[in-house]
């Protein structure tokens, strides 16, 4: 049964299974967010930086609007993080997407959006190394095994040609331990539970760390361990990684400089940035050059856009309708 939206009467609800009901494949949400990108660095969205709140110590609650014409998408994500909730049986990040139609600026849909995030994010990092990481890239380390380090893993090994091996680790056993039970099991390359951070990152090509996200930094990587040529994408700061690793790299990326300039002004990123190469969208849309040699070392800190959710959020939207999937609400 296809639904139709008597817009501004009614809006569409969707849950979080009706939203992994869609079906909407990890390839189609990578071109998607590899769009989106490439729109944001020609500056054809408007987006602007986050606001947020913070109740507890090293939480965060974010309103993230965007508008894509190019998707004829506009929205606005409220996502928050709080890394203890693991202690409540609970995911780290919890998201509510709000989709709205750009000519009356009614709602159009209400759906959640922890797949959206989780999902998108890896697809950014996945973007990321097709532009930064070297093409015959064979060791990926990847620092936390929660939601991110699952999602990170199964959308590189289908991006990262030349994998042979993943060395992970996270402070936590349990969930190192299942993460590479589930991924022998699916996987061809091996995947190893290492023992420390040292173990993760030495001789990785790519390294990706998923930990949480704090406003005074705790370094645990020492810049010695990393190999040359390395690309590194921190999806949680600065938290594991020290300034001069940071500060040597041949080019350090952001995904948007507003958005790091909020964090800056509310406390986070301490020790400031390194001089900023370019946007990834600029890097995806041609703007400006990726990666130019094997020996470079890059690093991508990419804190997450709104442009990246609303275009997934539109798609999802429109499936949805087509195939009568969620709940029509009044208004």
């Amino acid at each position: 049964m296809e639904y139709t939206i008597e817009i501004g009467r009614e809006i569409l609800y969707l849950t979080s299974q009706d939203v992994l009901d869609i079906g909407l494949t990890e390839a189609e949400v990578y071109n998607l967010v590899e769009g989106a990108l490439a729109e944001h660095g020609r500056k054809n969205c408007e987006m602007p930086a986050k606001i947020g709140l913070h109740p507890l110590k090293d939480t965060l609650m974010h309103a993230m609007p965007a508008f894509m014409p190019k998707y004829n998408a506009c929205g606005i994500k409220w996502g928050a993080c709080f890394p203890e909730n693991y202690k409540h049986g609970l995911p780290q990040t919890s998201a509510l997407l709000i989709l709205n139609d750009p000519n009356t600026g009614f709602p159009l849909a209400v759906m959640d959006a922890i797949w959206i995030t989780a999902k998108r994010t890896a697809a950014v990092t996945a973007v990321a190394c097709q532009h930064l990481a070297r093409g015959d890239s064979e060791q990926l380390g990847i620092i936390g095994t929660g939601i991110q380090g699952h999602e990170h893993l199964k959308v590189l090994a289908k991006r990262l040609p030349n994998l042979k091996r993943v060395t992970a680790y996270d402070i936590r056993a349990d969930v190192l331990n299942a993460f590479v039970r589930e991924f022998n099991d699916l996987l061809e390359c091996e995947i190893i539970a290492v023992r420390d951070y040292r173990a993760a990152v030495e001789d990785s090509d790519v390294v990706i760390s998923a930990t949480a996200i704090l406003q005074k930094p705790n370094p645990q990587i020492k810049d010695q361990w990393l190999k040359e040529g390395v690309f590194i994408a921190p999806i949680d700061f600065d938290s594991l990684w020290e300034f001069t690793t940071m500060e040597r790299m041949h080019k350090f990326l952001v995904d948007s400089r507003d958005e790091m300039a909020y964090f800056e002004n509310i406390g986070y990123l301490p020790n400031g940035l390194p001089k900023v190469h370019a946007e990834l969208g600029e890097v995806v849309c041609g703007a400006k050059v990726g990666r130019e040699s094997e020996a470079e070392n890059i690093m991508d800190m990419n804190i997450g856009m709104a442009i990246e959710d609303v275009p997934v959020a539109q798609e999802l939207y429109q499936r949805a309708l087509k195939r009568g999937i969620g709940m029509t609400l009044p208004l």
